[in-house]
């Protein structure tokens, strides 16, 4: 059994924007695994930037955001894991983000690695253990910190099965990250591929800090696996962690929305 993180591929495919700028605080304040489909509006969205197709696009914060053809594949799945609210383009295309009430205490804290924050608590997993009756019957899930239960709202993990229908059907821009295998009892995840830099700083900053730090310190910014940093033209590049440990670095257009939310810090 493994267990997978759930991320949007971002390469040439299009990029989706609020048409009401401020729907972009609902999304912050919200998505937390409470119902909304009460109180929930068909959502207006719009084209950003143009590209490739995607059944998961990205531009719209953290929560997941799937196409008809995605639900019409996963449905089964997320039914009773992830609430569906829908949206819609300009050109009437029709979209759902899922608001993931599926939130579950199944860290196994004795085989985990942790990063801790401020005061002592965790703040978030440095390596992924999971205790597998909790999570055996799960598709999509999200998780709460063992020692004070807080959401950790950016990320989703995902089954085995869910990949397999992902690929399976050929839906396009999804990506998957192996986090743990229960039969290795191996704990694995993106961050772990960059603990081995030296980090002295325990200092966290937002994404306005960070990129202030990038532009006028020329400093390089980590968070997950993501990092930000000056090419030498002096302009600001973007990179992903790729399997190898390596990042590939990419001059953005924008900067995926997401950034917001992401905790950052110097690697120095």
């Amino acid at each position: 059994m493994k267990v997978w993180l759930l991320k949007r591929a971002y390469a040439n495919f299009e990029v989706f924007r609020f048409s009401d700028q401020s729907t972009g605080k609902l999304f912050r304040k919200n998505f937390r695994g409470v119902p909304m489909s009460e109180n929930w509006e068909t959502l207006q969205i719009e084209t950003f930037k143009k590209g490739q197709k995607s059944d998961f696009p990205s531009g719209l914060l953290s929560p997941p955001s799937f196409s008809e053809k995605a639900v019409q594949v996963l449905g089964d799945l997320l039914k009773g894991e992830v609430e569906l609210l829908p949206m819609i383009t300009e050109n009437d295309d029709k979209y759902y983000v899922g608001n993931v009430t599926n939130i579950l205490d199944c860290i196994d804290k004795d085989n985990s690695e942790v990063e801790v924050g401020e005061g002592g608590l965790v703040d978030d997993y440095l390596k992924y253990a999971f205790i597998e009756d909790v999570i055996k019957d799960c598709h999509i899930f999200r998780i709460v910190t063992h020692d004070t239960y807080r959401l950790l709202k950016t990320q989703v993990f995902v089954s085995d099965l869910f990949r397999e229908k992902v690929l399976e059907a050929r839906l396009s821009g999804f990506e998957f990250i192996e986090v743990w295998d229960s039969t290795k009892r191996m704990i694995s995840s993106t961050k772990n591929k960059i603990s081995s830099f030296h980090r002295n700083s325990e200092k966290f900053y937002t994404f306005e800090e960070a990129s202030m730090l990038v532009r006028n310190h020329n400093k390089i910014v980590l968070s997950d696996e993501w990092a930000i940093r000056l090419g030498e033209d002096k302009k600001v590049q973007i990179g992903h962690l790729q399997e190898d440990g390596t990042f590939r670095w990419l001059n953005p257009i924008y900067y995926p929305p997401m950034f917001i939310e992401m905790k950052w810090r110097i690697l120095e």
